[in-house]
């Protein structure tokens, strides 16, 4: 009864935000947030007079909770987090991956050239129960390691005190996702990338990339505002690349935005980052392929199965 009541309120308040013309959009502070900038700066023209609301907001678990409150119509969000809320029932479908893979292992340690150098190390890693976390699980399993006996994965830091713990020397290795593996990048001289973590999924994946963010709509903002969702995702597809071709002035509209972060870090993090709208049926297989993997390790983290073919939203162009 409670979840059946949840979704009629989730309906009702998307009916009564229809009706007054706005559709809310969730854009996710940090690097997830840069891609969309362009959309804050010059919010796209819809028809039937109906307009944009966007809204920063500081973490995945407060864009989850507005999504469930039915406070947004769209949103950006990490990929398990929005395959999770539509196996929970939740009406909203994934429109396109929108980030993928921009994490690093960084170090200050000069014996570590391969992943199977981190056996015996501590990894500080950003994101518990995230991509970062299941990513060093899975090539940990491919290379032949225990995640949990041949290295300790340390979840006490969140990412800015990582980055900041691996510029003054207080931690030798890490895994962080971009602007944060820029900023060690820059800050400490002795930090460095020993090995792509892109290449250990391709090899144990048998896909490319792995995305890391993507883009949801409420199923009836795709049925009943075609045209409104058309724009949207199209303005998105256009501020992606836009921001690729101006990482300087993209970094500008960050901070102006305040998207939490300064205008130099996200100038200087774009190119490091893997900004992209690829459609969700393009994207369904490297989708699949990271999700299997959460299913493989901590099915809880998905809902306990992959989403249903209903998950992958095609929007006209």
């Amino acid at each position: 009864m409670k979840r059946a009541f949840g979704l009629a309120t989730i309906l009702l308040s998307s009916a009564l935000a229809f009706s007054q013309g706005s559709i809310r959009v969730g854009a996710l502070k940090g690097p997830t947030g840069i891609g969309m900038i362009k959309l804050f700066e010059n919010p796209p023209a819809l028809p039937q007079g109906e307009t944009l609301a966007l809204e920063a907001v500081p973490s995945a678990d407060a864009i989850a909770a507005k999504l469930v409150a039915g406070e947004f119509d769209a949103a950006v969000l990490p990929v398990n987090m929005a395959a999770k809320l539509s196996i929970a029932g939740l009406p909203y479908r994934m429109v396109a991956v929108v980030g993928m893979g921009m994490v690093s292992v960084i170090t200050t340690d000069p014996a570590i050239h391969t992943f199977s150098d981190l056996k015996g190390r501590e990894i500080h890693v950003a994101g518990q129960g995230a991509t970062p976390e299941f990513l060093m699980r899975a090539i940990a399993r491919k290379k032949g390691l225990d995640a949990d006996k041949d290295m300790t994965l340390t979840f006490q830091l969140p990412p800015p005190e990582i980055a900041a713990s691996l510029v003054a020397g207080r931690i030798s290795t890490a895994v962080l996702p971009e602007p944060f593996a820029t900023q060690v990048l820059k800050g400490n001289a002795q930090a460095r990338v020993p090995f792509a973590l892109d290449a250990l999924w391709q090899e144990t994946s048998g896909r490319s990339g792995y995305p890391m963010s993507v883009f949801v709509m409420r199923n009836d903002l795709l049925k009943d505002h075609a045209g409104a969702a058309k724009a949207i995702a199209n303005a998105y597809e256009s501020s992606v690349a836009w921001v690729k071709a101006h990482p300087a002035e993209a970094g500008v509209l960050v901070e102006k935005h305040d998207l939490g972060l300064r205008a130099a870090i996200a100038s200087a993090a774009i190119p490091r980052s893997a900004y992209v709208f690829v459609p969700a049926p393009t994207a369904r297989p490297d989708v699949e392929a990271l999700l299997s993997v959460f299913l493989s390790i901590a099915p809880k983290s998905i809902g306990g199965r992959l989403p249903s073919p209903d998950f992958y939203a095609e929007v006209a162009k």
